[in-house]
């Protein structure tokens, strides 16, 4: 399993919701954050920025491996708008799953 982290533009995350959801893959979570980047000037909403805060949204998911490069296209797509600050992805190792009410684990709690 593998959790995914990215960090998208506000106004992309309806794009990339539907995007998901129309791929079936629904179950995320989503964080309203404020994020500053690498770059040392940014341009986002019109506004030119130096490195300064701007609003994103984190979104995260837990998958199972074969579907990594699955989740990763969808988002590359979904988020892209080919500005600086489009934003990132991390995949991170997850060692353990357990569902609270049953106690299952592994890949079939997803």
């Amino acid at each position: 399993m593998k959790k995914v982290e990215a960090f998208v533009r506000v106004e992309k995350i309806n794009d990339v919701r539907n995007a998901m959801k129309a791929m079936g893959h629904g179950s995320m979570i989503n964080y309203d954050i404020w994020y500053r980047g690498t770059s040392r000037e940014i341009n986002q909403y019109n506004i030119e920025s130096l490195y300064d805060f701007m609003p994103k949204v984190k979104v995260e998911m837990v998958v199972e491996d074969v579907h990594v490069e699955e989740i990763i296209n969808i988002l590359c797509e979904s988020a892209f708008t080919g500005n600086t600050g489009d934003g990132k992805i991390f995949i991170i190792p997850v060692e353990e799953a357990i569902r609270i009410q049953t106690r299952e684990n592994g890949d079939m709690i997803l």
